[in-house]
């Protein structure tokens, strides 16, 4: 959470474009761990859990190992991240 903290702080409000200026910075940012809170909560947090295996990785965010749990909040991160700064952020 401290790396997607960061990543959606370092979101400028003064890039956002008519649609995000409407709702805001705080919003646009918001927008991001609410795509990530419809996406990824309802895989749950079972113990014992298959996406609790560490998988060996070339490196994302300073770590080379990391739980499938972990690589799928990166990835649908940035996902999300894509999608607000494609509809609220200018281009």
């Amino acid at each position: 959470m401290r790396n997607a903290d960061r990543m959606t702080s370092a979101l400028p409000a003064t890039a956002l474009n008519d649609s995000g200026q409407a709702c805001g910075i705080d919003s646009a940012r918001a927008h991001v761990l609410g795509c990530l809170d419809r996406q990824l909560f309802p895989l749950g947090a079972g113990s014992s859990s298959p996406l609790d295996e560490t998988k060996q990785t070339k490196g994302f965010w300073g770590r080379k190992r990391l739980t499938v749990r972990e690589l799928l909040f990166i990835g649908h991160f940035h996902a999300c991240l894509g999608a607000a700064e494609e509809y609220l952020f200018r281009h």
